[in-house]
């Protein structure tokens, strides 16, 4: 029995990934929180080998919902690359501005990993804080987003949303929310803003995916449970894609701000606890 609850709580981790990771509210503090709240199921020394195998399980989900999508941005390059077909030149430049874009996020989460910095931000108090700071940001991107109408992405966009996916780098802080404040503030429409940044997701997901495989193939999976790992990872895929629809229809109809009310509400409740050590046991 005990064995099967485990698995349940392994479950719970990959639905909370999969539900978390498209929303602007942060997949990775929410992990720390119910990780905590569930006394550390998964050891330190395998929790970064998990997250990246549910990971792995929202990026597939994300580029199923965006196949179409992507599918063109390929199609489009390798024309304009190899046949000179000028017509396609804005999505080879879209391509480009994605790659320039995941570059600072890239070099920081190298050095992240090579230093292991991980270990002094990934604890329950820096994730209340930063979750509070998305919820200011998801009320600010909310206000200004009737201001923004610019379709078009510039190289502006992608260096300024580039260099705000390296604070979405921090638990607590959503990188969805983060990235798509600073392009909506350049006055680029919500809705491009989030496709932008979804499409930076990508390459930073699949560099995550490379250096995390290597290290799961060089030191093994860790002190987990691999039927856990197993159901955590369709829970993860399968609510990844729910989310990621249901969240396209709520900002259509403009409920971007009840994400935020949502952070600064458990923001608020985990750092209350943690002050008056009600929840002693959270680091």
């Amino acid at each position: 029995m005990s064995e099967i609850i485990e698995i349940l709580k392994y479950i719970a981790l990959g639905l909370i990934q999969g539900l978390t990771e498209p929303l602007p509210i942060s997949s990775s503090g929410h992990m720390i929180i119910l990780d905590a709240l569930f006394g550390e199921v998964i050891a330190k020394d395998a929790m970064n080998n998990f997250q990246i195998i549910v990971n792995f399980a929202s990026l597939l989900a994300i580029i199923y919902y965006y196949r179409k999508f992507l599918l063109e941005l390929v199609k489009d390059s390798f024309l304009y690359i190899f046949k000179k077909e000028l017509n396609k030149k804005n999505n080879f430049i879209y391509v480009l501005y994605v790659i320039i874009a995941t570059i600072p996020a890239g070099i920081v989460g190298i050095i992240i990993k090579l230093f292991d910095l991980d270990k002094y931000i990934s604890n329950i108090t820096v994730t209340g804080i930063c979750l509070f700071v998305t919820g200011l940001l998801l009320l600010y991107i909310h206000n200004i987003s009737k201001y923004a109408n610019r379709e078009e992405v510039t190289l502006k966009d992608s260096l300024t949303m580039g260099c705000a996916q390296v604070i979405g780098l921090l638990p607590g802080i959503s990188r969805s929310g983060v990235t798509t404040s600073f392009g909506v503030n350049n006055k680029l429409s919500l809705m491009s803003a989030l496709r932008f940044s979804f499409m930076m997701y990508i390459p930073a997901s699949l560099g995550a995916l490379v250096i995390g495989g290597y290290d799961i193939l060089k030191t093994g999976i860790g002190s987990g449970n691999i039927i856990g790992y197993i159901g955590a990872f369709f829970a993860s895929l399968f609510a990844t894609y729910i989310a990621i629809n249901l969240f396209f229809n709520l900002v259509k109809n403009k409920n971007l701000k009840y994400f935020g009310y949502y952070c600064l509400s458990v923001a608020t409740i985990i750092l209350v606890l943690k002050i008056f050590e009600v929840l002693w046991w959270l680091e």
